[in-house]
């Protein structure tokens, strides 16, 4: 998970190892005064030991939930064992002493969407592109469309395939008789496609070896974060993977329904930065008494 943070401190202050303020402003709507560059901590070796950065490498998603049991869309018993031991040191961290898992629950997804999250490719990168274009049957007993292509698009031939799913591929303004509903790749995707990246990322996978990205309030596969798929099972990042995420220790709980806890976490400051600057700030306040 990558953010950037900025920190407000009184004129002439500095904070710990960062020194005082890149830019000075004097008042609500005044411009920088000063240096007009963030400044930038850059990692130094001296005589083999690092200093004023650490020298390891980013949290990624295996350090961080492998160890927690596999579960199943919809799965919501909050409380159960772990399978297995940790396996990082990440793990081991935010286990503690603990042996019961609380919170590792997950969001119960539509039927439809169930599917679709069924036919995304456990390989990293997989998203919404690589969804077949086939009838499928749901848990409710209900069978998914085709989504058809009646139209060629402004930018083909009429030799090939229609490739456009409304008359708004064709230059002119939308149909909504051409909207399909119920169909595995959902039709508001490939509909837009061409004015938003093609809407890449959404119905994705997280892979393993890569870092989280930014927790959000409500994971789902459609949203404007999309990459919140489990990379082997098939359903959404769980309440504790989020928390896990987020740098929450096992024995942190969280109250109310699923989206509440998944608002509690997306919505927090993460512990360990949290501590990281208060750690900071205390340095500062024990280096103004001293002086």
């Amino acid at each position: 998970m990558k953010r950037a943070y900025s920190l407000s401190l009184p004129t002439n202050s500095a904070l710990g190892r960062f020194g005082p303020p890149p830019s000075v402003t004097t008042g609500k709507n005044d411009p920088p005064i000063g240096s007009k560059h963030l400044r930038v901590i850059v990692q130094v070796v001296v005589d083999g030991f690092w200093e004023e950065s650490a020298p390891y490498r980013s949290i990624c998603v295996r350090d961080a939930i492998s160890d927690l049991p596999p579960i199943s869309n919809g799965h919501n018993n909050e409380k159960m064992a772990y399978d297995d031991g940790p396996v990082s040191h990440f793990q081991r961290k935010m286990r503690g002493g603990n042996v019961v898992l609380y919170d590792h629950i997950c969001k119960d997804m539509a039927p439809v969407v169930e599917a679709r999250i069924l036919y995304i490719p456990c390989v990293p990168g997989s998203d919404w592109r690589d969804l077949p274009n086939i009838c499928v049957k749901l848990r409710d007993n209900t069978m998914t469309n085709k989504l058809e292509y009646p139209y060629y698009s402004k930018k083909q031939t009429k030799f090939g395939k229609p490739r456009a799913i409304c008359q708004c591929g064709t230059g002119k303004s939308c149909n909504p008789l051409d909207r399909q509903l119920n169909t595995l790749i959902p039709w508001c995707l490939p509909h837009t496609a061409d004015r938003h990246n093609n809407w890449a990322g959404l119905y994705g996978r997280l892979g393993w070896d890569e870092v989280f990205r930014t927790t959000v309030t409500n994971p789902e596969p459609i949203g404007k974060q999309g990459k919140v798929i489990h990379p082997e099972q098939h359903r959404v990042v769980s309440v504790r993977e989020c928390a896990r995420s987020q740098g929450f220790p096992d024995h942190f709980r969280f109250f109310g329904n699923i989206l509440d806890k998944h608002r509690q976490i997306g919505n927090a400051v993460p512990p360990p930065l949290g501590q990281a600057i208060g750690l900071e700030l205390r340095k500062t306040v024990a280096l103004a008494r001293k002086s």
